[in-house]
């Protein structure tokens, strides 16, 4: 991943969070866990370093680094949530309900959708990291 851990953990204490040991090993394992993680995936991970850290530490620390706006959160179809740290972000998902495949595309396709609703409503959308879902073209017979 681009950002360090060490940079990450600079950051975090520069925003007023307080490092733990735990936090810090979280931390290390989204930092090295690369693409769309679970807090499943990361509470394995970080077992094998310490079996002290519960699941219920590692929940309360992806809630922090989302407040911190570092991770975002997204479901890709599978009824759990994934996350990516926020430098991964800013691309989206086509999630096919048939086969469930799963495609990336651009964040930029919803430049028009953001300033339309900015615009008419006066809403500032947030399209961070989302899944949008239908069925993919190879489903489709085309």
């Amino acid at each position: 991943m681009g950002q360090t851990q060490a940079g990450l953990i600079e950051e975090l204490r520069a925003r007023g969070m307080r490092m733990t040991p735990q936090r810090a090993i979280i931390f290390e394992t989204i930092n090295q866990l690369e693409g769309h993680i679970t807090a499943e995936e990361i509470f394995a991970q970080v077992q094998k370093v310490n079996a002290y850290i519960s699941l219920a530490t590692v929940y309360r620390t992806l809630e922090l680094l989302q407040e911190f706006d570092l991770i975002t959160p997204t479901n890709l179809g599978d009824s759990q949530t994934c996350f990516a740290l926020k430098e991964h972000c800013c691309h989206h998902h086509l999630v096919c309900l048939q086969c469930g495949n799963i495609e990336e595309f651009s964040d930029d396709l919803f430049d028009l959708v953001r300033s339309r609703l900015e615009d008419e409503h006066g809403f500032q959308v947030r399209t961070d990291h989302m899944s949008l879902f239908g069925v993919c073209k190879a489903c489709r017979g085309e």
